[in-house]
């Protein structure tokens, strides 16, 4: 995949590298680390409209226009590479961009499966189609070909021509973590699938999964798939597992999951380290105020004693070549976009200045230019992908007689995974009520179906809770009573989505998320101070583990262990046995 270039800007290239024609921009005096070679050699960088077109001394004349950068010695490196996140919840998707190309990232690629479940195909084509083309770093999606949670109709939705519409359009560079990575080893449920993958590969697009928990030997067999990389190794033997099998390595460090400083010891096991780079997997937003985003694990590789040479590859040329975006980002040479980092040296990876698609656009962390993400029509790009929640009376969320007692419950070990621990259930007013924890009800936008669990280990002080940022997109209400469970509802209804929270004492605190219930409005500073009183909210209700947003999210996927609540019912994953089915309804639809 490129990133088309015109061949009138192409000749203007030629004759402004040759001192024939003046730059638009010219940045004078810079150190300039090449990412091919591993030098850092002095020099100017001459840019015409958004492309490179000479590095290494300027000896031409410059126009009365021209911008002129004094570098004063700086090391001018490459933007930095986002290869693998996710755009959620409380910043949307062009802030997150704005705090990311501040700390020197100005390439992202997005994951699009719940705004894909909120709007279908030909919606979400022009939201992110308009997204990206607004946005100030560069933004590219990948297609999701399964959900992670089974709901009917789902081989339809991701069909082989939903997907190609997705692929085939320019800001999709491919295909996206595959989480249900046992359907493609599935003889019956793999035919379509492989397609599918086969047909990315053949427009010389990426294939990415997630395969969490996968041995060596299913390594092999999902390399065959067509797979081309993985984020999902947490030790530095399953790193080098997947470099064995030929797969890219993205080494996470997240809001989720800490698991950089723990992988680095993989480097010096592998003689070879151009198919190493870094994610930060979706972060949350107080997460990447507090720490930072790509800059942050560079210098995390570079405390660890990684050399700075590899430390900063993995950030630039090496996520460029997974990609398949080499020929146009990821190194300051000629032709190249002009993505530049100033830095005070290789010691510190926050850049001073940003040069974005050949223009300043950030200087010590603050932007510059005007945010696209405060002039964007959300609402006219938003329109009618709203969540429609039902009204629930408290009944329905009481657990019927013939389930099963005790009750298959599952106790939250960290903030994704659950293992199943029986719970007894007792009578209450139409039917029964577990001893203890919570009753979970979750269902998808419309309220067609009902399907009830138990958790345990959320907060012994957390009354109730309800949301609609969940992996199905649809929501999910957890309580201590049935009437503070159809309160919680009750309210998320007239918030029009987002995540509420109710203590034992009875205070309510209300999270919004205007479009589609899955995204808010506000800029990133304004989402990372949202994002931090929700995590203190269930801090505060006794909520003991890393980031609350990932357990609602995951709490109706069908990929983790043991237990989830999807539409077939309360399931124990590793067997995909139904443990208490849904229950149909007949959907109250808000007027």
């Amino acid at each position: 995949m490129v990133i088309p270039c015109d061949p009138s800007l192409r000749a203007r290239l030629i004759a402004v590298s040759q001192e024939e024609a003046m730059p638009d921009l010219l940045i004078r005096g810079a150190r300039i680390w090449n990412s091919y070679t591993g030098e850092v050699l002095p020099g100017d960088i001459a840019v015409c409209a958004d492309r490179i077109a000479k590095v290494g001394p300027w000896n031409g004349t410059l126009a009365t226009d021209t911008v002129l950068i004094e570098a004063d010695g700086r090391v001018a490196v490459p933007g930095y590479i986002e290869p693998h996140t996710h755009p959620w919840p409380f910043a949307n998707p062009l802030s997150l961009g704005e705090a990311a190309v501040c700390r020197g990232t100005t390439c992202l690629v997005y994951d699009e499966l719940m705004l894909h479940l909120a709007m279908g195909t030909q919606r979400l084509l022009e939201a992110t189609r308009a997204m990206s083309a607004a946005s100030l770093p560069h933004i590219f999606w990948v297609a999701r070909i399964a959900s992670q949670s089974r709901f009917k109709g789902e081989e339809a939705f991701f069909s082989h021509g939903e997907i190609h519409r997705l692929v085939d359009a320019e800001h999709f560079i491919g295909t996206g973590e595959m989480t249900r990575w046992a359907d493609l080893l599935d003889p019956v449920r793999s035919s379509d699938l492989l397609v599918i993958l086969e047909e990315v590969r053949r427009v010389n697009k990426i294939n990415d999964g997630h395969f969490a928990g996968a041995s060596p030997r299913r390594l092999a067999a999902l390399a065959n798939a067509g797979i081309h990389s993985c984020h999902e190794a947490i030790n530095p033997d399953e790193v080098l597992d997947r470099l064995r099998q030929g797969l890219w390595v993205l080494l996470r460090n997240s809001s989720l999951r800490e698991d950089l400083v723990a992988l680095l010891p993989a480097l010096d096991r592998t003689a070879f380290h151009d198919r190493i780079a870094y994610t930060t997997d979706g972060a949350g937003e107080s997460h990447i105020a507090a720490t930072g985003l790509i800059e942050h694990l560079i210098g995390q590789a570079l405390r660890s004693g990684v050399a700075p040479n590899l430390a900063y590859r993995m950030a630039t040329l090496n996520p460029a070549s997974s990609l398949g975006l080499n020929q146009d980002i990821g190194a300051v040479v000629a032709g190249r976009i002009a993505n530049i980092n100033l830095l005070a040296d290789m010691g510190h990876p926050m850049p001073e200045m940003v040069i974005c698609r050949g223009r300043l656009v950030a200087r010590d962390g603050a932007l510059l230019v005007e945010a696209p993400s405060a002039v964007f029509p959300w609402e006219a790009t938003y329109a009618g992908s709203e969540p429609q929640i039902p009204e629930w009376g408290p009944e329905l969320f009481v657990l019927p007689t013939d389930a099963p007692n005790p009750f298959p419950a599952g106790r939250l070990v960290n903030a994704a995974i659950t293992r199943e621990v029986a719970t007894p259930l007792q009578a209450c007013t139409g039917g029964l009520w577990p001893s203890e924890g919570l009753l979970l009800a979750a269902s998808n936008r419309g309220g067609d179906w009902i399907s009830r669990g138990v958790v345990h280990n959320f907060g012994e002080e957390l009354a109730a809770v309800a949301s609609t940022y969940t992996t199905n997109a649809g929501f999910l209400v957890l309580g201590r009573t049935p009437q503070a469970m159809a309160e919680a509802l009750s309210r998320l209804r007239s918030m029009g989505g987002g995540i509420t929270v109710c203590s034992r004492d009875g205070v309510w605190s209300n999270f919004p998320l205007t479009m589609a219930g899955i995204h808010g409005r506000e800029d990133f500073a304004v989402a990372a101070r949202r994002a931090a009183s929700f995590q203190s909210v269930f801090k505060a209700c006794g909520y003991p583990h890393s980031d609350p947003k990932y357990t609602l999210l995951f709490l109706t996927c069908d990929m983790l262990p043991d237990v989830r609540a999807t539409e077939a019912g309360w399931i124990r994953v590793k067997t995909g046995e139904v443990l208490y089915p849904a229950q149909r309804l007949t959907p109250i639809r808000p007027r």
